[in-house]
């Protein structure tokens, strides 16, 4: 599996050169591998001073300074310095060592995908769970069930975008599971942070699409609610929004537990404020900046905006009065939603930087 093999210990070096000549090169010094033995194993436990504290290590480095490996490299070295520096650049090889972003981009997009169509907890889980889900709103909301009034239909609009957004938080797992991996390639000046988060929000973008789909139809037929288009778009995009904040969650929190932790609180204070259960003309005035921050709120106002405004009854204007949404610009809430994601994206960005891009080695 190895072409060239270096053995240090304390300090000093033991072989260098091909792998299959390691052998040989011990054996001429008297050492011989054991049969079946592991040899990489064999040449630790025989150099290492940790298994030997009286070891000699210099007939290790006078043996491998005599040796015509060395002297064959030197010649080598001597020879291609006097070539110049232009001849020794191999620029395919520079290349294959350092992509570039839109390269690491690629392949970064691709090693998501690809994960997260294999990993069940990422990806068929949660599908497997918003079907469910969106099938007993719909069925509970079914539209066929005459004693469902108008008002009986805030409570749905409310749980389709509050909970559903909550249910984000079972992606953290897979994302720290992938900051390790992260963490490795960037301290080796292997990858550039944006690529990754930018792979890591359009990786996950085909799933939250099909998921939102799903949930739409599912939700829509069953309970009719007005506007289907809007109602698949309003959530994608709220889905979208609640994924970057996992994201961002994921960059920080040095366990999953207190991602989940810190994201269901964050949820459920955004659920809190976005104007359902306190109408925001009703919301103490020290808790009014709660209602801004959520993105929740801008959600919100779109379904209800969308649905009642279509149902076009006075009972339906009447409702939307009372929670203040009766003038709903649906179109600046949906541009809100996008620019809340980006936003927490670079902020995912900025905490990566912060924690691994600065103390590359």
């Amino acid at each position: 599996m190895l072409t060239n093999l270096v053995i240090l210990s304390d300090g000093h070096l033991v072989y260098f050169g091909a792998a299959s000549s390691a052998l040989n090169h011990f054996f001429t010094l008297g050492y011989v591998c054991p049969t079946y033995s592991n040899p990489a194993e064999y040449f630790v436990h025989l150099v290492n001073k940790d298994f030997h504290s009286q070891l000699g290590l210099d007939p290790f480095v006078r043996a491998l300074e005599d040796s015509s490996e060395p002297q064959r490299f030197r010649v080598e070295i001597a020879r291609d310095r006097c070539l110049g520096d232009m001849n020794l650049i191999n620029y395919d090889l520079l290349r294959a060592m350092r992509p570039s972003r839109l390269d690491q981009f690629s392949v970064l997009l691709h090693r998501n995908l690809t994960n997260n169509w294999r990993h069940p907890g990422v990806f068929w889980l949660r599908v497997l769970m918003y079907m469910l889900l969106s099938f007993m709103v719909g069925t509970m909301y079914l539209s066929s069930n005459r004693e469902i009034t108008s008002s009986a239909m805030v409570p749905l609009l409310f749980y389709v975008q509050a909970f559903l957004v909550f249910m984000s938080v079972a992606a953290l797992p897979a994302l720290l599971e992938q900051r390790a991996v992260l963490e490795r390639e960037v301290r080796s000046h292997a990858l550039h942070l944006a690529s990754y988060t930018t792979a890591n929000l359009l990786g996950a973008l085909p799933g939250i699409t099909f998921i939102s789909l799903l949930a739409s139809i599912i939700v829509v037929y069953f309970a009719r609610i007005h506007s289907f288009w809007s109602f698949l778009l309003n959530l994608t995009l709220s889905l979208v929004t609640s994924e970057s904040m996992m994201h961002l969650l994921g960059a920080a929190v040095p366990h999953y537990i207190m991602g989940i932790a810190l994201g269901a609180g964050l949820f459920g204070m955004f659920m809190l404020c976005e104007g359902f259960m306190v109408p925001f003309a009703a919301i103490p005035t020290y808790w009014k900046w709660g209602y801004y921050l959520a993105f929740h709120t801008y959600s919100f106002e779109s379904f209800m905006y969308e649905h009642f405004s279509q149902v076009n009854t006075q009972e339906a204007w009447d409702l939307l009065k009372s929670y203040g949404m009766e003038n709903v610009n649906v179109s600046r809430n949906m541009l809100i939603l996008v620019g809340y994601a980006a936003v927490l994206q670079l902020a995912g960005i900025a905490v990566l930087f912060v924690r691994f891009g600065r103390h590359k080695r």
